[in-house]
């Protein structure tokens, strides 16, 4: 792709336009892990419902707390029938009283969403001392409210939210401490649902620690590409007319983002 007027790229003309004709609301804010440079942003501060989302503030606390030695990641503990509710998963499927470790727990609520092992994590870390964590990151519009599929909770007013801004903030710091959170880079790498901004790109021909967040007409995805440059991509939407709207839109912004960064023409 060409440089046009004005310093902009076409990949970012054409984002704009897609964002233009959606039927919905969406955040995006792309940045270039080496430089800093911010490389699009809309809406980047815009509260959205965090799905799944809020597991990735779970996972910082989590390495934070592993590495203080306050948690041993080696540890197992067996899932609490409390703790095993539906949604996203496996964990409730597998054999009871199955002493899975503390990291084994991470890894389920990462690469499939496992609602049961963020609850576990949550009852491990406590609420309290995760949205400490997400406030000492500067993150001011995150809240950790509930855990996952407390529908009661939700009556009463309690919820998960964030930004695209707030996510940045979690992957700036993934980023820039490997010496702590490198196994929680890995573990991102290992995501299983990639049907949003990497849905329609070889997996193969690339590193993608993300993690993604779904309801009735919301989809996310959050994470780092690793392609030439390491880019930082928050694709938040909400208020969608179809699930395939979103799903279609998040497959073409990780195409153009992917083209310009990975192949891009001398």
């Amino acid at each position: 792709m060409k440089m046009i007027g004005g310093g902009q790229y076409m990949w970012t003309e054409q984002v704009g336009e897609l964002i233009a004709q959606t039927e919905g609301q969406v955040g995006l804010l792309v940045k270039n892990m080496l430089s800093g440079e911010i490389l699009f942003s809309h809406n980047a501060d815009l509260v959205f419902p965090a799905c799944s989302i809020i597991k990735l503030p779970i996972l910082l606390t989590l390495m934070d707390e592993a590495t203080a030695g306050r948690v041993d990641l080696a540890q197992t503990a067996p899932l609490a029938a409390r703790e095993a509710v539906g949604g996203c998963g496996l964990i409730r499927h597998l054999s009871k009283n199955l002493p899975l470790s503390y990291r084994d727990y991470a890894v389920f609520m990462i690469a499939v969403s496992d609602n049961g092992a963020a609850n576990k994590l949550i009852s491990l870390l406590g609420m309290e001392r995760i949205n400490a964590r997400i406030q000492e990151l500067g993150m001011k519009d995150t809240v950790l409210g509930r855990k996952m599929m407390d529908f009661e909770a939700k009556k009463q007013g309690r919820d998960n939210f964030t930004t695209c801004q707030d996510m940045c903030a979690v992957f700036d710091r993934f980023y820039s401490r490997p010496d702590v959170y490198g196994d929680a880079l890995h573990i991102l790498k290992q995501q299983q649902i990639n049907n949003l901004l990497s849905g329609v790109l070889d997996l193969d021909a690339f590193e993608f620690a993300h993690k993604t967040g779904d309801l009735p007409r919301i989809r996310h995805d959050i994470g780092i590409m690793y392609l030439k440059e390491p880019v930082f991509i928050a694709f938040m939407s909400k208020e969608l007319r179809t699930e395939t709207q979103g799903h279609r839109l998040a497959n073409e912004i990780g195409a153009l983002l992917y083209e310009y960064y990975q192949n891009p023409e001398e």
